[in-house]
């Protein structure tokens, strides 16, 4: 095992102690399952708050090429595709 060093808020260091003193188990140990879980998902917590947004407007008189042109449309980049 290699050695690294994090930092906590307040609460969580609380929280952490507490689930330690809990379960009799160290604290690492619960930081290490807690990042094995977390890389075992792909580091995506499932939620992401953008996706809530596809499909909020429906504006059908606009351009079918946001996705490609995407450049243009934010930073007035001539078009890739004509």
């Amino acid at each position: 095992m290699r050695r690294k060093q994090i930092y906590l808020d307040d609460a969580s260091e609380r929280a952490l102690k507490r689930l330690a003193a809990r379960t009799g188990r160290s604290e690492a140990f619960h930081i290490r399952e807690a990042l094995q879980r977390y890389l075992a998902s792909g580091g995506d917590s499932g939620d992401d708050p953008l996706e809530r947004l596809i499909g909020l407007v429906a504006d059908e008189g606009g351009p079918d090429d946001v996705a490609e042109e995407h450049d243009h449309y934010l930073y007035g980049a001539p078009k890739e595709r004509v």
